[in-house]
């Protein structure tokens, strides 16, 4: 006991270990209703839409690097060499993007990502450093390998989970159309405002998460009742109310 609390306080697991109890902090919050189980997700969606929108961009500026490059190949040599290096830099950034895919954002939430990756590397790093240390190898170049080494090998776990739960956690977009105006939904974020907010509903036998706001202030936090009452086709989410049952409305 003693070996493994020695571990996980020492470098490097020690980091992990840190950003183990930030990740578990967060889901305890996220439990009691304390934050909104997608608050990560809400800023991470810009990492999600990056891995997207930014894809073809990047994918496009490749292209158009490359089209110059031949342009210009037999008249400026020199100015080639430098719009290579510029491309190298794109690809290095749709590098980067495919990156994240591989990790598994955009195929599950952010939050399930982060703690996975977080997880599998402290537990891989605390095993690499029992291991080790049992050997008596304690050089520092070692740990930083065994930071290094687990920080990959978490990310290839990471990503073949997220892919392999993809579905589970894929999220059903409303319709353009808006069929789903008037139904009921339960809020399952600790909060609903005008930027933020998720519920989810059933409609014919599938369970359908969609993104709502409401005006503040409101009473509406997890487990509430709503109604559906608008949509807004270009932001892709719901307009709610509470919902009250004509029981409660009748009663004085």
């Amino acid at each position: 006991m003693d070996e493994f609390i020695a571990a996980i306080v020492s470098f490097p697991t020690v980091v992990f270990t840190v950003a183990l109890l930030v990740v578990g902090g967060y889901w305890v919050l996220a439990l009691i209703g304390g934050i909104g189980s997608d608050m990560l997700d809400a800023a991470a969606g810009k990492i999600d839409g990056a891995v997207d929108a930014m894809a073809g961009k990047v994918d496009g500026a490749v292209d158009a690097m490359a089209g110059k490059v031949d342009a210009v190949a037999g008249k400026l040599e020199g100015a080639t060499g430098k719009l290579e290096a510029v491309g190298g830099k794109v690809e290095g950034a749709a590098g980067g993007l495919s990156l994240l895919a591989a990790l598994g954002f955009g195929k599950a939430p952010a939050t399930v990502v982060i703690s996975m990756l977080v997880l599998f590397a402290w537990a891989l790093s605390t095993f690499a450093t029992l291991m080790l240390r049992d050997y008596g190898v304690m050089a520092m170049g070692v740990h930083v390998g065994i930071a290094f080494g687990a920080v990959v090998v978490a990310g290839m776990l990471t990503g073949l989970i997220a892919s392999a739960l993809g579905n589970a956690f894929k999220r059903h977009r409303p319709i353009g159309r808006g069929e789903l105006v008037g139904k009921l939904a339960t809020i399952t974020t600790g909060r609903v405002d005008e930027r933020f907010g998720q519920a989810n509903l059933h409609e014919d036998g599938a369970n359908l998460i969609v993104d709502v706001r409401c005006a503040t202030p409101n009473a509406l936090v997890r487990h509430t009742r709503v109604v559906l009452v608008s949509y807004d086709a270009e932001a892709h989410y719901y307009m709610v109310e509470p919902f009250e049952s004509k029981d409660s409305i009748a009663r004085p």
